[in-house]
């Protein structure tokens, strides 16, 4: 008997390019990282997919091309560099993670392209390389489809909100390198309310002055889930003012937002978006935290974190 072919539970859309997004967060990346690091070239890129005889998808072109091994840095979840892409059988390894065995990557045989996942073959639980080379370095039965989900299924999301994560980690890991007693480039967000209507309410009052980093809703939108969830219960990825001096990026599992600078900034530029957005901000070096102590008090008083 045939087995029916899997398809996605959504309608196909192309890849989008996502090098003006990539270009605008470029900005906000921890510069000394960036500079450290290496921007591949189009004639590179073109090199490596001569040697694995397969186009890459446009987004992991461009990832590469804009912010070169930035994203490739192995730690927490990472994607491998250029020159360390290679097949293993009909998988190729993108992206991994550390203290899992977990991966992703493509199966050549895709018809969409998309993102597959696996689990690792010559690696320990904490997903470090062993020194014996397996047959294959895809564990027999353990590779998947994504198409339950598009956040899951389509590189351009992927990428997107793998490198916003990681802008975010760093910042929230070095940003006290540059912090001074009155200046921050790194405030710290209020939680969200997790009742529904308040946390939409929250998002309108931001939209009246913050835009989304993309016109492309898609590659920003987390939906809510939850018994009354509908489409229009979701929380934005990540913001930046008019001028795009700023970036207001989501973390912690949705649940708080965080405020880049490119440089350091008193607190009373934090007071400013709290003017325009409603969003009330803190720094590590004590500006701001003790009302936003006191605005979670009132907020969890009246119910706003139950769902």
């Amino acid at each position: 008997m045939l087995l029916k072919k899997e398809k996605p539970e959504f309608e196909i859309r192309p890849l989008y390019s996502i090098r003006e997004e990539l270009e605008l967060i470029k900005e906000f990346c921890w510069q000394p990282k960036l500079a450290a690091g290496k921007i591949y070239t189009e004639e590179e890129i073109d090199a490596v997919e001569q040697r694995l005889n397969y186009k890459l998808p446009q987004p992991l072109r461009e990832l590469y091309l804009v912010l070169g091994d930035y994203a490739c840095e192995k730690k927490d979840t990472y994607f491998c560099c250029p020159e360390e892409l290679h097949w293993s059988g009909q998988y190729l390894l993108v992206e991994a993670m550390e203290r899992t065995r977990r991966g992703c990557g493509i199966y050549r045989k895709d018809p969409y392209a998309s993102v597959y996942s696996w689990e690792r073959n010559g690696v320990n639980i904490y997903g470090e390389v062993q020194d014996e080379k397996p047959k294959s370095e895809v564990i027999r039965k353990s590779a998947r489809d994504q198409y339950f989900s598009k956040q899951c299924f389509y590189w351009d999301i992927v990428i997107i909100q793998h490198v916003l994560d990681k802008v975010m980690r760093d910042w929230w890991e070095l940003h006290q390198t540059r912090m001074t007693e009155e200046l921050s480039p790194f405030y710290i967000g209020c939680s969200l309310p997790r009742k529904l209507d308040e946390l939409r309410k929250v998002r309108q009052r931001m939209e009246e002055w913050l835009v989304p980093i993309s016109s492309k809703a898609e590659l920003l939108r987390v939906e809510m889930s939850g018994k009354n969830a509908g489409p229009e219960n979701y929380v934005v990825y990540a913001y930046t003012n008019p001028e795009k001096t700023l970036l207001v990026l989501s973390f912690s599992a949705q649940q708080k937002y965080g405020l880049i600078t490119k440089e350091p900034v008193p607190y009373s530029f934090a007071e400013r978006v709290e003017e325009k957005t409603g969003m009330l901000f803190w720094s590590w070096n004590g500006q701001g935290r003790k009302r936003m102590e006191e605005k979670e008090k009132e907020m969890r008083a009246a119910g706003l974190f139950k769902r």
